[in-house]
């Protein structure tokens, strides 16, 4: 399922990239919706944090005609609850694109509005979307591994493992699954990474964490963290912080 979300306070101009957007996902025969905020930005931050199962595509207008919000300001808030998700840039404003790197806010791109061609790169957007998307699922369904519990074997996808980690005054590690379950079984945390994939990194001494089921990042007063989609608070230590963050964003 995708979402489509126009952030654009001019309804002329959102109402354009609707168009544009419901058009060709028609065509495409894309499972999606598109909404359109023309005011009341929070509620976009709101629509993050309950939408993060999906694959969420942001249409951002760097200029919001609305106090103490601006198009870079409520993307960076977007980045900081939805890490996967996609943004868009479309401004009348050319002179703010080299402030997306300052930000650094992982954007697709950034279109101009008055360009002659827009409708073909927001489809053009959509196309590389789709093919990143189907890569990444054909991926992900093929990619397994093998756990051995006390008494039984498991094999599970790696798509389907949220983080694993280990527990005070236990000797084996402990496999949590996006469907909730957890699965006990023997090896070293520097064992079993080894056999996972790049989208897999061990933040902290107690945790490998799944970077695709990162839900937030955590920096308060020196204290490193990410809060997963279980809600689970994991910790980081300093020295993973930045090599996390990279891993994040690529």
């Amino acid at each position: 399922m995708f979402n489509f979300i126009i952030c654009e306070d001019d309804l002329h101009s959102g109402s354009i990239i609707k168009s544009i957007i419901a058009g060709y996902t028609s065509f495409k025969g894309i499972d999606c919706q598109t909404i359109l905020f023309q005011n009341h930005f929070e509620r976009i931050i709101d629509f993050a944090e309950n939408n993060l199962e999906h694959h969420n595509v942001y249409f951002i207008d760097i200029i919001l005609n609305q106090e103490n919000t601006t198009g870079l300001l409520l993307a960076k808030q977007i980045r900081q609850i939805d890490v996967m998700a996609y943004l868009i840039f479309i401004t009348s404003y050319l002179e703010f694109s080299l402030k997306i790197f300052q930000y650094k806010l992982r954007a697709l791109d950034y279109i101009y509005k008055h360009e002659d061609n827009v409708q073909k790169r927001i489809c053009d957007c959509i196309d590389t979307i789709i093919l990143e998307t189907s890569q990444l699922q054909k991926t992900d369904t093929s990619r397994q591994i093998t756990l051995r519990s006390v008494n039984q074997i498991y094999t599970i996808r790696l798509q389907d493992i949220m983080y694993i980690e280990t527990r005070p005054g236990s000797r084996l590690l402990y496999c949590v699954l996006k469907d909730g379950n957890i699965i006990e079984f023997h090896d070293t945390l520097k064992g079993v990474l080894k056999k996972l994939d790049s989208r897999f990194f061990q933040c902290h001494r107690s945790y490998i964490v799944n970077t695709r089921q990162i839900k937030k990042l955590g920096n308060e007063k020196q204290f490193y963290s990410v809060t997963m989609n279980d809600g689970k608070v994991c910790d980081v230590s300093k020295p993973n912080w930045k090599e996390l963050i990279s891993r994040v964003k690529t």
